[in-house]
Formats: structure tokens, C-alpha cells, sequence
């Protein structure tokens, strides 16, 4: 690409943030369909003063990630109703110095999800473990796909309650610890959203308790949870369709383009995902 004095800027913030694939896939896409753009990556320490670099440097839009989604959901100008809902950021729009704030998280699950609940059915067992943003965006995409039950596993049993109460009148919540036999053995979906097995080779729940369950873990690569569980012949995948469904959705924001899901899995697949 040739860099010129009206090439858009586009960015990635958070921290840490150098494991990003952001960068490349954005990078590519813009490439791909002609758009004169970058997409660089930033690791400030503080989400608002970003976004005021943002409107000061005119830079066209920016995704968000851990840890400054709740931070900048706080002090975008402008989101829409889901967004309002999940109190979290994830995609930037400047829109001359307006910051509109959106969540794609919550839509890149749905996408992922959508292919999985084929095969369920509306008495099936969904676990979701952990309770952090991850959670809460999983949990509204099950929402939003008419799932009326969820038991959810947490180490604290207080954050846990929060979004409990958070989807109160929307989805029932049955709470457990982390460690549930009697939960997780009856599973017959159970979606890893914490970060155990990211720089590990721990599990987030023992795989000798389940059965059949689906295995879904929101990293967007095989962790050990994903390929100890492939190895008992179980259906697991990782957040690989997910990371692409959220990028996929930021990037109909800023350019009004979809690009092809499949060419960014293929690109995806080439550098080892």
C-alpha cells in the first residue's frame, strides 16, 4: 500500500495488545477492497485520553479491547441501544469528533453460535463459565438467539450474581462455582469464557466430567481446552469465527463494506490459526 498524506487511520487499543491479529486483518482487508487506509495497534494506559487522541488526531475509527471496553464505553459521545445495554465498547467511529460507540463482541459470538445451535435444542444445557466482559457479550448473544436458560460458573459467586442480575427478566441464570460437577457433567454446551489455558496448559474445568457436551472456548486459537477435548473425540472449537464475525462487523461500521468471512479465515490460516 502507498501512504499518502489522505490515508484514513484506523487502530486497535489495548493492553497488551502486540498478540493482536487486528492489525493484519484489517490491514488486508482494507487493501483488498481498495480502501485508502492503515490500521495500526496502540497500548496507552488509559482509555480516555486515547479517545481524546482520537478526535485530535482525526483518526477515522479504532476497535477496543481488554482491558478499556467499559472504560471507553464511558466516554464515547453517542452508542446504540445493545451497546448502552452491555456498558462496553469494543468499535469506534469518529464521525467529525463524534465518537460513536458500538459492541460487536455480542454479534461475533452470534454468528459462531448460530452454526453450533443447529444441533440443540431449547431443553439443552447451556454452561457458560466465567463472568467477565466476555461473558456478559455471550450471554446477551444467547439472549438475543431466544436461549431461556444459562447456568453460569464463576470463582466469585459476586461477580457472578452482578450479571445475573444484569439479565434479570431476560435470561434465568443459575448460578454455580466454577469447579460444578453435578453442572458441568449435564452440559450439553459449555463455553469457556475466561482466560485460563492463554499462557497455560490449565483447564478451566476438569473434561473427565462431561459426556457429549459441545465445547466452545472464546480465544481464537486451540487452547489446551480445546485440543484436550478434541482428543476425547468431542465437537470444540475455539473463538477463531468469533474474533472474525466482530472484525467483520467493525468493519461494516467505519467502511459500509462485508467482506468475505471466508477469505479472512483462509488469510487467517495461512499465518498458523
Amino acid at each position: 500500500m502507498y501512504i499518502q498524506a489522505d490515508t484514513d487511520v484506523y487502530c486497535v487499543i489495548g493492553n497488551p495488545i502486540k498478540h493482536s491479529l487486528s492489525p493484519v486483518l484489517h490491514t488486508y482487508m482494507f487493501e483488498y477492497y481498495g480502501v485508502n487506509a492503515v490500521y495500526v495497534a496502540f497500548e496507552p494506559e488509559s482509555a480516555a485520553k486515547s479517545l481524546d487522541a482520537i478526535r485530535a488526531l482525526g483518526i477515522k475509527g479504532a476497535n477496543i479491547t481488554v482491558p478499556f471496553k467499559n472504560e471507553a464505553f464511558r466516554h464515547v459521545d453517542e452508542t446504540d441501544d445493545d451497546t448502552a445495554f452491555l456498558e462496553a465498547v469494543n468499535t469506534i467511529k469518529n464521525e467529525n469528533g463524534k465518537l460513536c460507540g458500538f459492541n460487536t463482541d455480542y454479534l461475533g459470538f452470534m454468528d459462531m453460535f448460530e452454526e453450533y445451535s443447529k444441533f440443540c435444542s431449547s431443553e439443552d444445557n447451556i454452561v457458560v463459565v466465567g463472568a467477565g466482559g466476555v461473558a456478559v457479550s455471550v450471554v446477551y448473544a444467547m439472549y438475543k438467539l431466544g436461549v431461556k436458560r444459562i447456568y453460569l460458573l464463576n470463582r466469585s459467586f459476586e461477580r457472578a450474581n452482578r450479571l445475573k442480575e444484569k439479565f434479570e427478566g431476560k435470561v434465568e441464570i443459575v448460578l454455580g462455582e466454577l469447579h460444578d460437577k453435578d453442572i458441568i457433567s449435564k452440559a450439553d454446551i459449555i463455553v469457556n469464557c475466561t482466560p485460563v489455558g492463554l499462557n497455560s496448559e490449565d483447564l478451566s474445568f476438569e473434561l473427565d466430567w462431561v459426556f457429549e457436551p459441545i465445547i466452545i472456548d472464546v480465544i481464537y486459537f486451540d487452547t489446551p481446552l480445546i485440543k484436550k477435548a478434541q482428543q476425547k473425540g468431542l465437537t470444540a472449537v475455539n473463538g477463531l469465527d468469533m474474533f472474525i464475525g466482530q472484525a467483520y462487523y467493525s468493519f461494516k461500521i467505519w467502511t459500509g463494506i462485508e467482506f468475505d468471512k471466508e477469505n479472512a479465515k483462509m488469510l487467517l490460516g495461512d499465518i498458523g490459526l
